[in-house]
């Protein structure tokens, strides 16, 4: 009734109403959140066994998608700051799979180009992306999968 006092049921009644579609949200972003991990965690787990981390991971797939890089070309491809990228080059560099030369239009700039074994385990990384993949799957039917990956795209459009 107008004028009348509200109660803490009533309180209680609007704070829940207005805090369910926010707890929705959280629960989607929460799952997405653990389902990231999880599929993360597989594919940190096969990189260990070939010696890789996955950053490691990514510029070596990115060397080959691209050519040769530059080592700021390098960290904008894989989202690393530039600091950064010069550590994760220099052990790239010591395992041989990358090799580093002056750029020959620009020689203050160096390029980074896989090695022979460095193209070898682009191989083996494709191997890894399809197990962790299936892996982190494998819960889902087919047809789940299909629909699951389908609507991931959708979300990110």
């Amino acid at each position: 009734m107008p004028g009348e006092a509200k109660t803490s049921e009533t309180i209680g009644t609007v704070a829940h109403a207005q805090i369910e579609p926010l707890a929705r949200e959280a629960r989607v972003g929460h799952l997405l959140r653990r389902a990231y991990h999880m599929a993360r965690e597989r594919s940190q787990v096969r990189l260990r066994e070939i010696d890789l981390t996955v950053r490691q991971s990514a510029a070596l797939q990115s060397i080959a998608h691209h050519g040769a890089l530059s080592q700021a070309e390098i960290g904008e491809a894989i989202g690393m700051e530039p600091a950064n990228v010069h550590g994760l080059v220099d052990r790239l560099k010591k395992k041989g799979l990358i090799a580093v030369t002056r750029d020959p239009e620009n020689s203050r700039r160096m390029r980074v180009r896989l090695t022979k074994s460095g193209m070898a385990i682009i191989e083996q990384l494709q191997t890894v992306a399809i197990d962790a993949e299936r892996e982190a799957l494998e819960k889902l039917t087919p047809r789940e999968q299909e629909q699951f990956v389908l609507l991931l795209r959708k979300m990110l459009k």
